[in-house]
């Protein structure tokens, strides 16, 4: 199994702090970066080979990874069009190393220890991530369930069982694929500036991706001042928690 982790955004809603550097590496309450931190609790749980996308600052990503998981299997991959593409097009970019079972996530998500060890020993074997109990946010992913499935991904939902989606996911290489070829079009058609969960959505019906509610756990995205603010006062509890 190989992780994609999705760094090739500009993080320009953090103002001074990603001047210099990429999201990614903005420190959290305990000075480690949030990749340090996604790529420590991921390899615990014997995820060794990772996938990066890049835009800016390219260089600072690879200095720190190389500098605290030499032991890793890291491929960059930079998104020279950082400025004027979405993420799907990074992701189509990383497509040739993409040949494995896949954990697909953000660059800018902080979760728990034990969200990562339920998902990486749940038995269910195609997820993203929803939150039963948060309401549903302004500006973010929702998702439409029916029954144990995600039938749609969007930030323009809402209404019954919609509920607050994460872009965290854990899928087979087949179904993957599904959402790779369907990538492709969309590029191969120039329409580089939407959200990969567009693509997504064409094939879902086809995928059979199940949600796993992380409602009990913590995983939120890092956007904003006070995003990190909050993720600062939020996380630390379940550190202490887990460590005890």
């Amino acid at each position: 199994m190989k992780v994609l982790i999705l760094n090739s955004g500009v993080g320009s809603r953090l103002k001074e702090i990603t001047k210099n550097k990429p999201k990614c590496l903005v420190e959290l309450y305990n000075k480690e970066t949030i990749l340090e931190r996604q790529i420590r609790l991921l390899s615990q749980y014997g995820l060794k080979k990772f996938v990066i996308t890049t835009g800016p600052f390219e260089e600072k990503i690879i200095k720190k990874l190389e500098d605290n998981f030499s032991g890793l299997d890291i491929v960059y991959v930079k998104n020279q069009k950082y400025n004027e593409t979405n993420y799907i097009y990074s992701v189509y970019l990383a497509k040739r190393y993409l040949d494995e079972d896949i954990i697909l996530l953000h660059g800018d998500l902080v979760f728990s220890q034990s969200l990562i060890a339920e998902i990486m020993k749940s038995e269910v074997k195609n997820v993203g991530l929803i939150n039963k109990k948060l309401p549903l946010p302004e500006k973010d992913f929702k998702a439409l369930v029916k029954g144990e499935r995600i039938m749609k991904i969007s930030v323009e939902l809402k209404g019954e069982n919609v509920f607050a989606f994460m872009p965290f996911y854990k899928l087979e290489k087949d179904k993957f694929d599904l959402w790779l070829k369907e990538i492709e079009k969309y590029i191969n058609s120039n329409r580089t500036n939407v959200y990969a969960e567009e693509a997504l959505n064409e094939v879902l019906k086809y995928m059979n991706l199940n949600y796993f509610d992380y409602s009990d756990y913590y995983c939120k995205e890092i956007d904003t001042l006070q995003d990190l603010q909050d993720v600062n006062q939020e996380i630390i509890r379940y550190d202490e928690n887990e460590a005890n």
